[in-house]
């Protein structure tokens, strides 16, 4: 398993080329921490005899390690949280090389992602089985865990020292509750 959390305000947690070689470094360790799996250490050693030691990957030889490393395990999970948070216009190159790494290595690779579903993104794995989930999904959920929480918080004096009028505890639930939009 390999995941990365995307973030709109730090530039590197919105970059392709950072997504993927985050993913590349956790793949490339071996049980040992201290030595990494054959294809990167080819990939260094390539670099190495043409004097680019220090060169970035640029997407496609991410993307193929990328593939290389999935073809070592019977089975790889790739998880992106934020997908959306990429900067729409660049995205597509991360969408591509996913997609490539999916229908091209020898063994399975699964990619769960978490994303608003926007357009790009759609069309990019339209081909692919995917679950989605809407907000509206989850309120329930959302609902018993905040009845839950305000009411222990209450219980434990650590909300206006525990003296809470039911009527104001279902107040203060119901603005909570109302305010997450099933988030």
């Amino acid at each position: 398993m390999a995941y990365f959390y995307c973030n709109r305000a730090e530039e590197n947690r919105r970059k392709p080329e950072s997504i993927l070689n985050t993913l590349i470094q956790q793949l490339a360790q071996t049980e040992s921490e201290d030595k990494l799996l054959k294809p990167v250490i080819d990939i260094y050693e390539a670099r190495e005899k043409a004097g680019q030691v220090t060169s970035r990957l640029t997407i496609n030889e991410s993307q193929e390690l990328l593939v290389q490393l999935t073809d070592i395990y019977p089975e790889t999970t790739i998880c992106i949280d934020a997908l959306d948070e990429v900067e729409n216009g660049i995205r597509v190159l991360l969408l591509k090389s996913l997609k490539h790494i999916v229908e091209t290595s020898k063994n399975l690779v699964k990619i769960f992602a978490t994303t608003r579903m926007d357009t790009d993104i759609l069309r990019q794995f339209e081909m692919f089985p995917r679950i989605e989930l809407q907000p509206d999904d989850n309120v329930s959920d959302i609902n018993q865990f905040v009845g839950t929480k305000v009411h222990s918080t209450i219980n434990d004096g650590l909300l206006l020292g525990g003296d809470v009028h039911r009527e104001l505890e279902l107040e203060i639930c119901n603005a909570l509750c109302t305010r997450s939009k099933g988030m």
